[in-house]
């Protein structure tokens, strides 16, 4: 006979009902908790169904953490790659521009330096550059140097 109460205690299943209380603060934020709160009104919610985030301590999680971890660290090393690549374009186009920059440079100085300057026709006789072709292959010389000797 004692020990029916005892049975019939573990045979029953216990209700504990756990209150949970929603409540929305002066800045408009709302919050969760399982006191009522006396500074703002709170409503009580009906909880259902209790839904548990499952923890990393048994094995059968173990496997999808390492996979969670797997994708992580896919997901940097692809981040790392893309970084890279980007880097290596920038300083590929870098090299371009400096390249370009010696070599406008380069006719700059000829061009202030040369009493006449020419181009070869299809012939491959001389054709001098008139004060106007000139001053404008110059003005264009010093645009393009503004442009890639930064």
């Amino acid at each position: 006979m004692r020990y029916a109460g005892l049975i019939l205690l573990l045979v029953l299943p216990v209700a504990s009902q756990a209150a949970v209380y929603k409540w929305i603060d002066d800045e408009g934020n709302v919050h969760y908790g399982d006191k009522p709160t006396l500074s703002e009104p709170s409503v009580e919610m009906e909880v259902d169904d209790i839904v548990t985030v499952p923890s990393f301590g048994n094995r059968n999680d173990s496997m999808s953490r390492e996979e969670m971890r797997e994708r992580l660290l896919q997901s940097m090393e692809e981040d790392r790659l893309e970084k890279k690549q980007q880097r290596e374009q920038q300083q590929a186009l870098k090299q371009q521009n400096r390249e370009k920059c010696n070599r406008y440079r380069d006719r700059m100085r000829h061009y202030q330096r040369a009493s006449g300057i020419y181009r070869l026709d299809e012939n491959g006789d001389r054709v001098y550059m008139s004060d106007a072709d000139r001053d404008k292959a110059t003005k264009n010389l010093q645009k393009n140097i503004n442009k890639y000797c930064r």
